[in-house]
């Protein structure tokens, strides 16, 4: 019974090691991949313990009298323990190991650097060519408690501006795989819309929704659902005749419910999210009036639906999202036409192949998007989309991307051309 007790917990700590080595050695695991990896291992821990006290029960009833033999007593409950012990101290070793550097025993860091070569034709005319550094990003995951994790997120973004600046920071209050509930204060990304991609391009419904305020996140994680409340500092609805108008009031919020499934080759994820006022995605602030104080005039907020559905099967994947506005701007916020105002939205959908090339892992895409009364917003009212990303070592990827855009009418703003652009990108995670 002791060898077979010794063979049970050397086979439960051998499952651990084996499930932690399926991450990549030097690339930092996605966050939902490192709470489902914990979930597992703290499953793995539980089920161990019940088999020892199941085990030891059984010994201790059907133990046989003691002999010459020199047969081995069964474990005790101290050495129960330290068995326990040692499996815990091994699967805290390989997490630290596939999180990357840490700064300290409280803080791991990673992030990204993203380099381009773009060429292209805008609808204009006009052609380009011109290498950006797209991304620097640096990401520093903060636990000092089970119950309180921290996040912080510098950028450089490769903008006429050349800057660096903090993208997200962030407290997170909870434990999901023990207590379902969380509280989420900072600066945050509101959930609302998913805006997933395998392109290089910002999909178009980013561009309509993406929200990055200060506020703070409610919500609950149990059995592949996540639902949410949120609240930030957004754009509040203004008089058009103030001369000094004020954006300083907690005037933001909404709501989203998603559901994620994976096992094995299959996965499944969908969501719906309502925001009250979209006008506060970046998309749409940036173009909205100013008054002089330089404060965003919004005549009445404007709510906004975010939908998405994507999935996986085998090698094949899909994503599809639709971001709209749920009522129209005025023709002096966002024009539409000669003298409508506009209520923008837009679709993205993509259909993407996971295979081996000269035995690196490759991923081939092809994508259509479309945005509706969005011509203020910058947007195509078509895009047609393709990329191939060969992961040539690890943490670094190469990306080929073309895209056709087609604009709109000349009835509705736009000029009725076409225009194109290539991308090439060098990037390197850690």
């Amino acid at each position: 019974m002791t060898k077979k007790l010794n063979r049970t917990l050397a086979l439960t700590a051998a499952g651990m090691v084996c499930l932690l080595n399926t991450l990549p050695a030097q690339a930092a695991p996605a966050k939902s991949e490192m709470e489902q990896l914990k979930q597992q291992v703290q499953q793995l821990i539980q089920q161990n313990q019940h088999l020892n006290q199941r085990l030891t029960e059984m010994e201790k009833k059907n133990a046989p009298p003691a002999s010459p033999t020199g047969e081995q007593a069964p474990p005790t409950e101290s050495e129960l323990e330290r068995n326990k012990t040692v499996i815990e101290e091994e699967v805290t070793r390989q997490i630290k190991e596939k999180q990357g550097p840490g700064i300290n025993e409280f803080v791991s860091l990673s992030g990204s650097i993203e380099g381009d070569y773009k060429l292209g034709k805008d609808f204009s005319g006009t052609h380009s060519s011109e290498f950006v550094l797209d991304t620097v990003e640096l990401i520093m995951d903060i636990k000092v408690t089970e119950w309180a994790t921290g996040k912080i997120v510098v950028d450089y973004n490769g903008d006429d501006e050349d800057r660096l600046y903090i993208d997200e920071a962030h407290i997170t209050l909870g434990k999901t795989e023990t207590f379902p509930f969380f509280l989420t204060g900072g600066k945050i990304y509101a959930p609302f819309g998913d805006f997933s991609t395998n392109m290089i391009q910002d999909p178009l419904p980013l561009t309509v929704g993406e929200i990055i305020e200060k506020g703070a996140i409610a919500g609950f994680e149990h059995n592949g659902f996540t639902g949410t409340v949120f609240a930030y500092n957004g754009i509040d609805e203004n008089d058009p005749t103030d001369p000094d108008p004020k954006n300083d009031t907690i005037n933001g919020f909404g709501a989203s419910l998603a559901y994620s499934y994976e096992r094995e080759d299959t996965a499944l994820k969908a969501g719906i999210s309502w925001v009250n006022n979209i006008a506060s995605s970046g998309g749409i602030s940036d173009v909205l009036p100013t008054a002089a104080n330089g404060e965003t005039m919004l005549a009445e907020n404007v709510s906004g639906l975010s939908l998405n559905l994507g999935g996986k099967y085998g090698p094949f994947s899909l994503i599809t999202e639709y971001t709209t506005a749920l009522d129209s701007f005025t023709p002096a916020e966002l024009p539409y036409g000669a003298t409508d105002g506009a209520e923008p939205g837009a679709w993205n959908s993509e259909l993407a192949y996971t295979t081996s090339l000269l035995n690196k892992e490759t991923v081939l895409a092809i994508g259509y998007q479309k945005s509706w009364e969005a011509v203020a917003l910058e947007l195509p009212e078509q895009r047609y989309i393709t990329s191939a990303a060969m992961n040539i070592f690890t943490g670094t990827t190469v990306t080929l991307e073309y895209f056709f855009d087609k604009d709109y009418a000349v009835s509705d703003g736009g000029t009725d051309n076409d225009g194109y652009g290539f991308t090439t990108r060098l990037a390197y995670t850690f």
